[in-house]
Order: C-alpha cells, then sequence, then structure tokens
C-alpha cells in the first residue's frame, strides 16, 4: 500500500479511538470497518493484477470514508452541502450571461471552469462524496466571484436573496397547484403533505430574515426550502421547476 493509503486507514482508525472523535460525533466503528473492507478488496483486486476490478472498491472506499468522517471534522452534512451546491447554481445561472457579454477573456476562462466545477460538484454530491462535493462547489463560486470583478459585475447578497425569494415562490406555488389539481390522482401522501408544509415554513421564516435586513440567512433559508419541495416531489411526481 502507498504512504496515502496508510495514512488514510490511519486517520480512520485515529477517529473511532479518540474519545473527542467518537461516537458522540457520529463516527462509528461500523462505518470505518465498511470502509477498510472496501479497500482491502481494492488490495486484493490490485496484489492479482485486476486493476480495472480494484478501482471501483477503492472509490467506494473513498466514498464511505468521507461520509463516516464528515461528521467529526463538522463539514456541512447532505442537506447543507445540497444548499452550498444549489447557491453556486444559483450564482452561476445570474452571472453567465454577463460575464460573457463583457468581453474579459479571462473571466470567461474562469467561468468555463467555475461551470465544470459546479458539474463535478454535483456528481460529487449525487455520488456521496461530500468532502470533495464541497470543496469542488466552493472553489466554483470563488472563480465565478473573481469573473465578475474582472468584468466589474457587482454581486450583493440582498440581491441574490430577493431572486432566491422569488424563485422559491415559484417552485412552492407549482407544487401547490399540482396537489389541488388532483392530475397524478390518488390521496396525496401524508409525507408530501408535511414535506411542502416544512418548506412552506421555512420560506416564510426566509421572507422574514430578508425584511429584517438579514439576506445572508433569508439566502440559506430559502434555498433549503426549495430544496425540500423539490425532494417532497420527486419521491412519486415530476420534479417541479
Amino acid at each position: 500500500m502507498r504512504f496515502s493509503g496508510w495514512l488514510f486507514l490511519i486517520s480512520l482508525a485515529t477517529l473511532v479511538l479518540s474519545p473527542s472523535a467518537g461516537s458522540a460525533q457520529g463516527v462509528t466503528p461500523e462505518r470505518v470497518r465498511m470502509a477498510t473492507d472496501l479497500q482491502g478488496r481494492a488490495r486484493s483486486a490490485a496484489g492479482s493484477g485486476q486493476f480495472s476490478l480494484g478501482g471501483q472498491p477503492t472509490a467506494q472506499a473513498r466514498g464511505r470514508a468521507d461520509r463516516a468522517i464528515t461528521p467529526a471534522r463538522g463539514l456541512p452534512t447532505r442537506e447543507r452541502l445540497g444548499v452550498q451546491c444549489d447557491r453556486t447554481g444559483e450564482m452561476l445561472d445570474r452571472s453567465r450571461a454577463r460575464i460573457q457579454e463583457c468581453g474579459d477573456d479571462r473571466a470567461r476562462a474562469l467561468l468555463r471552469v467555475a461551470l465544470e466545477m459546479q458539474e463535478r460538484a454535483r456528481s460529487a454530491e449525487q455520488s456521496g462524496r461530500y468532502l470533495g462535493a464541497l470543496q469542488l462547489t466552493m472553489g466554483a463560486r470563488e472563480r465565478c466571484l473573481r469573473a465578475l470583478r474582472l468584468c466589474h459585475i457587482e454581486e450583493s447578497v440582498q440581491q441574490a436573496a430577493e431572486r432566491a425569494l422569488s424563485r422559491t415562490d415559484q417552485v412552492l406555488t407549482r407544487a401547490r397547484e399540482q396537489l389541488e389539481s388532483g392530475a397524478y390522482g390518488g390521496a396525496v401522501p401524508r409525507r408530501v403533505c408535511d414535506a411542502l408544509a416544512r418548506a412552506a415554513a421555512l420560506q416564510d421564516d426566509a421572507s422574514r430574515q430578508f425584511r429584517d435586513g438579514h439576506c445572508e440567512a433569508s439566502l440559506q433559508l430559502t434555498l433549503t426550502a426549495r430544496r425540500l419541495a423539490h425532494r417532497a416531489l420527486r419521491r412519486g411526481w415530476p420534479r417541479v421547476r
């Protein structure tokens, strides 16, 4: 095993055995055992010359390790990571046309890199590689901001929150219309109604925070509300856009 591989396993063992980073923070021996078992399968496959077979267990082990050590490192949960990815996506959607039109080649190059990084962040999020997803989406956001500065465009949190609130309102309105129309037939599952009610409550909180001048908190809340509404509808119905 390479030196980096030993460090990988040692860090996991330390997290499990350390009193300050044990089960109280969500890292259990079972989670680490699953990751190390997968890594062992990868080593066995590589040792017998089956390198193509070794890649998948190694990737799975890395993903499980990320999920195992995320709570101990104090990193965002899956939900919070999703909100960060959504926030970067919102910024890129708003900024793409303005950066393309500003005529600065350096800004356009940064935008291309940011879009590629965000796509990889989404892929990492879907596959459960939360550490990598967080790094990628924050890197994409930083490059987008640099591109905006090169184009002398200001990106205010107030404007971002205002647009995000409006978009979430649209999603919730369409969701209510679908529920009331009976287009999908049958009784609406209780869990879907409850989830949409929570989304609406979060959106109300986001609106109050915005009116009180707390734009950053408003932005986080409205993105969480929108993600919750999307997830509720995906359980049985097409995603509201």
